[in-house]
């Protein structure tokens, strides 16, 4: 394999797969069409419900099939979900699209990383992954900025061509994952390029077998995992809920990019600081951005506009400095046949929490008539991870003091 053409080759995928015309705006679209924010709040956890069901097999599937197949049949599931979004004309619609997004997000989630990682250690060089991945983070976060910057559109392109738009994207999604190569480091890889569904039954038991032992013998990784569900829970929400606040406070819905922006400006910063961090002790690099994350979310539920945004911006600084440090502690961890499968347990976490999260987060936007008050209960659901994960990590040291 050339690494460098498969390098080239995993950055512009990792830049198609966060294009989406509709990002920045999904949340006043829908509003504009009459849905409460409980309905979207919803179907915002019925896209976790499905990606909750479909998280595992789907990263089973590309550890048993192959990596590049499921990253192309996701691009073609985006494809259908913005389709079914732009023609449907009822909730139950709206709810099957985001249902078909899931599943798309589901094909690439643990997949990407797995291809990436198992790229690098097939040349040697898995030690350079943390890089590699702030690479991509990078170009993920300029895919969404793009997006953002769709908003202006408003005024130009209806509900049904933010959605056709949308469909285009997916579609070079698929076309980008043809140029990917599929790496081969173990045993069980090679047998797979040459017949992918040989043995797909005993494949299976195995496979699942073996992923168990690892949870379960692996208690330091199931921690991890449960931290970034946690700190994941903002990341999106007050993204989702700050777009309606926005609103709410009088923006023009046509500018509502441009604070978007600056949120994933945040990303930004925070993957270039996390690649220059040396992090020794994990949990307590996680209790700082948790605290960084629980305040940044109160301040974008309930602070002024302008405190608002530095909010969603800073929930973004902490949380991708987090992500960068942790991925590479986990992938280091995971046995390569099983790498996709784990990495989709990991947010099959996230997803877990996210099914109540995102409707009572919406919920208490009603009640209250605030859009911002569901953000302002999360936060302080952030920071008691925070105090939870310091406490510990005091507690560890003085142990280690004590022998």
């Amino acid at each position: 394999m050339n690494i460098k053409r498969q390098l080239r080759a995993v950055y512009a995928y990792s830049f198609t797969s966060t294009l989406g015309v509709t990002n920045a705006v999904w949340v006043t679209l829908l509003a504009a069409r009459g849905y409460s924010l409980a309905q979207i709040g919803l179907a915002e956890g019925i896209f976790h419900l499905v990606s909750l069901l479909a998280e595992v097999p789907s990263g089973v599937a590309a550890d048993l099939l192959g990596r590049r197949r499921t990253l192309a049949a996701s691009g073609l599931m985006a494809c259908g979900s913005a389709l079914t979004m732009a023609f449907g004309n009822s909730f139950a619609a709206v709810c099957l699209a985001m249902g078909a997004s899931a599943l798309s997000y589901n094909l690439i989630s643990g997949t990407q990383e797995a291809i990436t990682y198992d790229s690098l250690k097939q040349a040697g060089r898995s030690g350079e992954y943390l890089q590699v991945d702030a690479n991509c983070c990078q170009l993920q976060t300029a895919g969404r900025l793009l997006s953002d910057c769709c908003s202006i559109l408003s005024g130009v392109l209806s509900f049904v061509g933010f959605y056709l738009a949308d469909a285009v994207v997916g579609l070079a999604r698929t076309v980008a994952a043809v140029f990917l190569k599929e790496p081969v480091v173990t045993r069980t890889q090679a047998a797979r390029q040459s017949n992918p569904l040989r043995g797909i039954g005993r494949r299976l038991a195995d496979h699942v077998r073996l992923t168990a032992r690892f949870l379960t013998g692996s208690p330091r990784v199931a921690l991890y995992i449960a931290a970034n569900a946690v700190i994941s829970l903002p990341c999106y929400l007050s993204y989702m809920y700050l777009q309606q606040r926005l609103v709410q406070a009088g923006f023009p819905t046509r500018w509502l990019g441009l604070p978007m922006l600056l949120t994933e400006a945040g990303g930004v910063l925070g993957v270039a600081l996390g690649r220059r961090l040396r992090v020794r002790r994990l949990g307590l690099f996680y209790a700082v951005c948790a605290l960084v994350c629980g305040v940044s979310t109160m301040a974008a539920g309930a602070a002024p506009v302008a405190g608002a945004i530095a909010g969603g911006a800073l929930i973004s600084v902490s949380t991708q400095a987090w992500f960068l440090h942790v991925q590479q502690r986990l992938n280091d961890a995971y046995p390569s046949d099983q790498r996709a499968t784990l990495v989709s347990v990991d947010s099959m976490a996230y997803s877990l929490l996210m099914i109540p999260a995102s409707p009572l987060t919406g919920w208490v936007g009603d009640v209250t008539g605030h859009a911002g008050a569901g953000l302002v209960a999360l936060g302080a659901v952030v920071l008691l991870s925070a105090a939870a994960a310091g406490f510990s990590a005091m507690h560890r040291r003085g142990a280690v003091k004590m022998k």
